[in-house]
């Protein structure tokens, strides 16, 4: 049958000689559209259109081809293939026209998409509609091709069909605001949300619409607005009261927004999710046991939350609940959710509860992911911690034999713990072996130039940390290290502050930085400039190494209760902190 079709049409020879096999295979196939185009999708602006034609609900049948059709098919896909779009688009239209088969003006949508012709792809589109009207696929794309071209009505009047035709109001609008919100142009979007918001004035799920679009559009007096209009349509409604606290959130109103999520939990207990979000909220507010709380209510309302799970055993790791978060990650594992994460924190609790061969065994499982890393150091000192220091770097060199990829990572997780050990030439001798092979890599120079310094080679340190910066000039850790390095074990001070200052301008909320602006400051002599870095450093974060230094400059300036306070704050959250222990030896031998 298809050959017959073939050989009853003539082709000019150039098609052929071009070729004509790839476009064929469509054709042959059931004279239908070809196979995806060859061309990289970033070389067409972001408008979303399928790769494989869509199929319908009804069996087609194969449409005669006339010679004029096949011929505009070849010619589109042949000339597209080369890049000539100004021959492939208009023939593929042509095509789109003239055939009934919907998958061909889908194909066409495809050519003039890429050929960014997007006047042209929006009228194959309606073309694809009009051949396959319940194809929700060829009107999301026409929807957005129609924000792309600024045609308002039509954006409007697709999302109305989508909107209609599915399962449900609230369905169907987050469909809406997902195809408006990757938009570009928010301000359009806006408008046709509004637009389509009044035509349900009865349901929130249209203000919730407004709200949303106008938030990612940072005109939140308008997303306030049109979420408090949804809660007049529907008072109380959950996901209209949380999106209304996020909102306030980010108007900087934050005790707002508590009250009215605690307010809108008191008058629906029972929601989960509305909890979840109180209990997150409280977790930013730092208020820890009321989120633990809100948590788990939401784990008894919901036991399969595995989101709300892991917040709460997390919260529960970190107050020292040690037995009952390792039940909550056992559950965790039961869902099936969160293997990875749940398997470094599963070791992390046996640790902590001093099981070591369950933590070592737990860490094991971490086969990728963010805590890969951290598996490994933590199986690395436990081994080390057991005496079994060579064992222990013996593995680490057939993780990298075997994992050449990782191979850097593991280097680092073998070095960071020789340097806790204090072994901090065995680390500098292994940093040099990495740096052989990834002679450039920034963590690795990194890592050097910090155990050169606790070598006492600050030439070594300092040669590492300007090799970073010629590359990258504004590394911000390593500005700061040089910076604290050159300020501390040196000399060099004024040196020292323009490294800091110049890491202090890219983040200056960082409480490390923090701490070498208070430190280079009291180096200098400007006692009242290095407290005043040096109190915020440690109102941040209460860290034994800034709780040192504060301290020091206070017993400079004469206030040794105060110092003695802070120092044995420190020294009751980390009683082994090396800087801590200096101050300490010279000041309260």
């Amino acid at each position: 049958m298809t050959d017959m079709c073939v050989q009853q049409i003539p082709t000019p020879g150039f098609l052929l000689r071009a070729g004509l096999i790839i476009s064929l295979s469509w054709v042959l196939s059931a004279c239908a559209v070809p196979g995806a185009m060859q061309t990289s999708a970033n070389e067409a602006d972001k408008v979303e259109v399928p790769e494989k034609a869509a199929e319908s609900g009804s069996t087609r049948q194969v449409e005669p081809l006339t010679q004029q059709l096949l011929y505009d098919i070849l010619l589109g896909e042949i000339s597209g293939q080369r890049g000539r779009f100004d021959v492939s688009v208009p023939h593929y239209l042509q095509a789109a026209l003239e055939s009934n088969d919907p998958r061909v003006a889908e194909r066409a949508v495809t050519i003039a998409t890429f050929g960014k012709q997007f006047n042209v792809a929006a009228r194959a589109a309606q073309r694809w509609i009009a051949l396959d009207p319940d194809n929700l696929e060829a009107r999301k794309v026409l929807t957005a091709l129609a924000l792309r071209t600024g045609e308002a009505d039509e954006v409007v009047a697709q999302l109305e069909y989508i909107i209609n035709s599915s399962a449900d109001l609230k369905e169907g609008f987050s469909f809406a605001t997902a195809i408006l919100a990757r938009h570009g142009d928010k301000e359009a979007s806006l408008q046709a949300m509004e637009r389509l918001a009044a035509r349900y004035p009865d349901s929130p799920e249209g203000l919730l619409g407004v709200s949303r679009i106008a938030t990612l559009n940072e005109d939140l007096p308008r997303a306030l607005q049109a979420v408090e209009q949804a809660l007049e349509v529907q008072p109380g409604a959950p996901e209209a009261e949380i999106l209304k606290a996020q909102i306030l959130i980010q108007q900087d109103r934050k005790p707002e927004a508590l009250q009215a999520l605690e307010q809108a939990v008191a008058r629906t207990p029972k929601d989960a999710e509305l909890r979840f979000a109180y209990g997150r909220m409280l977790l930013d507010a730092d208020d820890k046991e009321g989120a633990k709380q809100q948590l788990r209510h939401v784990v008894k309302l919901n036991p399969a939350n595995s989101d709300a799970l892991f917040s709460l055993a997390l919260l529960e790791l970190d107050s020292k609940e040690t037995k009952v978060a390792e039940q909550h990650l056992k559950q965790l594992l039961e869902l099936g959710s969160k293997q990875q994460s749940v398997y470094y924190y599963l070791g992390y609790a046996a640790q902590e509860l001093g099981n070591d061969a369950s933590a070592i065994e737990w860490y094991r499982k971490v086969e990728d992911g963010e805590y890969w890393m951290q598996s490994r150091m933590r199986i690395g000192k436990l081994m080390a911690r057991q005496g079994r220091l060579e064992e222990m770097r013996a593995e680490m060199q057939a993780l990298r034999r075997n994992n050449p990829d990782n191979a850097v990572a593991i280097y680092l997780a073998e070095g960071q713990v020789l340097s806790d050990l204090g072994l901090h030439e065995a680390a500098y001798a292994l940093y040099e072996q990495a740096l052989v092979n990834s002679p450039e890599d920034e963590d690795l120079l990194y890592s050097r130039a910090l155990v050169a310094e606790k070598i006492n080679r600050i030439d070594l340190a300092e040669k590492d940390m300007l090799r970073i910066l010629a590359n990258d000039p504004d590394n911000t850790r390593t500005l700061n290290a040089l910076g604290y390095t050159l300020a501390d074990r040196t000399d060099r001070y004024e040196e020292a502050l323009q490294y800091i200052q110049k890491a202090y301008a890219q983040k200056p909320d960082d409480p490390a930085i923090i701490d070498s602006m208070g430190w280079v400051h009291f180096r200098l002599g400007k006692l009242n400039e290095a407290r005043n870095y040096l109190q915020q450093a440690w109102d941040m974060t209460a860290d034994a190494e800034i709780g040192a230094h504060l301290g020091e400059v206070l017993w400079t300036q004469g206030e040794h209760d105060e110092a003695r306070r802070i120092w044995e704050e420190s020294r009751k959250n980390a009683p082994d902190n090396p800087v801590l222990k200096n101050v300490l030896d010279r000041f309260l031998p």
